[in-house]
C-alpha cells in the first residue's frame, strides 16, 4: 500500500555493507583502469596475486614486457595516460628541456595532454557550462536534501496510485502543501477529525488514497511512519555530502585550472626566448649610465666612459688658495 521515500537508495546502501570486500575490489579495478587504461596491467596483476606470473624465455620479449608494465606503473601512480613508451621517453626529454617536475605538471591535472606535449585550456562558454552543470547540481542535491530532511513528516507513495504524502503527528497533507502560495497548486489537508467523521476530505483526492492515508493519521502504523522518518533523514544526509563533493570538485578543479594557465604561460613565454635567441634577433640593451659634468667647467665627452677619480696619484695639482700657509 504504501512505501518510505527512497527505499531503493538503501537498499543499495544495504547491499553495499554486507558485500563491502566485493564492492571495495571493484572499486580499485576500476581506479587502476581509469589511470592505466589497459586491461593487459589488470591481468598481470591479478596474475601476479595468484601466483601465477611468469616470464618470457626471449630477453627481447621480458625486456617488451618489463618496458610496458613500467609504463603502466608510470601512469597508475602520474595519472598521465601515456599510451606507448616512446611518449613516455619524449615527456621525459621535454621535461629536461623545459626544466619542469611532475609536481608542477600533476597540479595541471586533466588540462595537460602528456601524450601531446600540450595544455588544453577551455574557451569561456566549455568552462560556463561545466561549472555551471556542476553549481546547479550541487544546489539541486542540496535543495532536495533540506526538503526531505523532516524529523517530523515522512514522505510516502501510494503504489497503486502513485500519490505521494506527508504524513506525521497524526495528519497528511500534499507535498506542495508547506510551499508557498504561488507554488502550491491543488493542495489537501487530512486530520484525524476528517478520516473519523466525514466520507471525503474537503479537496477529494482518491478514495484508495484516502483509506490509506486514513490508516497513517489514525495512528494504525506509526512504526512503519518512524522507520521512513529515520530513512528519508540518512537519505538527505547522503544528499547534502553528495551537494558538498559537487562544490569541492567545482573548487579542485578550478585550483587545476589555475595552475595550468600559469604553466603553459610560463612555458610560452620560455619558448619566445628561444626563438628570438634562435632568429639572431637584437636585444634592447640599458641605458648608458648618465655622467655629469663637474662643477666650474666643462670636460670633453667620454663617451658614456666614467672618468678615474682624483687621487694622490694623479697629476693634478691644488689650487694655491687652499694651501696652507707656513708660519715662521
Amino acid at each position: 500500500m504504501t512505501e518510505q521515500t527512497f527505499t531503493a537508495v538503501m537498499h543499495v546502501l544495504d547491499v553495499l555493507y554486507k558485500l563491502w570486500p566485493i564492492a571495495c575490489g571493484i572499486f580499485v579495478v576500476g581506479a587502476v583502469w581509469w589511470r592505466t587504461r589497459s586491461l593487459f596491467f589488470i591481468v598481470h596483476q591479478l596474475l601476479k596475486w595468484l601466483g601465477l606470473e611468469g616470464k618470457y624465455t626471449n630477453a627481447d620479449d621480458q625486456k617488451v614486457a618489463d618496458d610496458y608494465l613500467d609504463l603502466n606503473k608510470f601512469n597508475l601512480k602520474t595519472g598521465f595516460h601515456l599510451r606507448s613508451v616512446k611518449a613516455k621517453v619524449k615527456l621525459h626529454d621535454w621535461m629536461r628541456e623545459h626544466n619542469l617536475e611532475f609536481a608542477e605538471l600533476r597540479r595541471a591535472g586533466g588540462y595537460f595532454n602528456a601524450n601531446q606535449l600540450s595544455f588544453d585550456i577551455p574557451g569561456l562558454w566549455r568552462l560556463c557550462l561545466v561549472r555551471g552543470a556542476y553549481v546547479v547540481m550541487g544546489i539541486l542535491l542540496l535543495a532536495i536534501g533540506q526538503f526531505v530532511d523532516k524529523d517530523d513528516f515522512a514522505l510516502l507513495r501510494i503504489n497503486f496510485t502513485g500519490t505521494w504524502f506527508w504524513a506525521g503527528n497524526n495528519e497528511a497533507h500534499s507535498p506542495t502543501f508547506d510551499l508557498p502560495h504561488m507554488l502550491r497548486g491543488k493542495t489537501w489537508h487530512l486530520q484525524q477529525a476528517e478520516c473519523r467523521y466525514t466520507d471525503d476530505p474537503k479537496i477529494a483526492i482518491d478514495v484508495w488514497d484516502k483509506d490509506a492515508i486514513c490508516n497513517l493519521v489514525l495512528g494504525l502504523n506509526d512504526e512503519f511512519i518512524a522507520e521512513s522518518i529515520d530513512s528519508q533523514i540518512k537519505t538527505a544526509q547522503i544528499l547534502k555530502i553528495g551537494s558538498c563533493a559537487c562544490f569541492f570538485l567545482l573548487g579542485f578543479f578550478a585550483f587545476r585550472l589555475e595552475r595550468a594557465r600559469e604553466l603553459h604561460a610560463r612555458l610560452e613565454a620560455a619558448l619566445r626566448i628561444r626563438e628570438a635567441l634562435s632568429t639572431g634577433e637584437p636585444h634592447p640593451e640599458p641605458p648608458p649610465f648618465p655622467i655629469t659634468e663637474p662643477i666650474g667647467g666643462t670636460e670633453e665627452p667620454s663617451d658614456g666612459v666614467l672618468s678615474k677619480a682624483i687621487g694622490p696619484s694623479d697629476t693634478a695639482t691644488t689650487p694655491p688658495s687652499l694651501v696652507p700657509e707656513r708660519s715662521e
